[in-house]
């Protein structure tokens, strides 16, 4: 399986970006539990402006498509993310692409 190393949700604080959080939380407990496996991973939300604003300046995206979440580096989501079964799809997928 491959290794879920980092997570981060680039967005000012609030409650979408909380929501956001908790589910990816649960969603890795669930998935450590199916898979019977220990997911290392750390959950890093980048919400000072300067952060922000590099990463936009970086990327080409704008204020108004945030939270951007990265996993492992690579844009997963732009925007907020309505449906916990996409996270857990894009999850699952990582987790399955590779071998150790």
């Amino acid at each position: 399986m491959a290794r879920i190393k980092i997570i981060e949700i680039i967005c000012f604080p609030c409650h979408n970006c909380q929501i956001l959080k908790e589910r990816i939380e649960i969603i890795i407990h669930c998935l450590e539990f199916k898979y019977e496996t220990r997911i290392r991973y750390q959950l890093i939300h980048r919400e000072k402006k300067k952060e922000i604003i590099e990463f936009l300046t970086r990327y080409g995206y704008t204020i108004n498509q945030l939270p951007v979440t990265l996993i492992n580096g690579e844009v997963a989501f732009i925007g907020h993310v309505r449906g916990e079964n996409v996270i857990r799809w894009k999850l699952e997928e990582i987790m399955k692409s590779e071998t150790y």
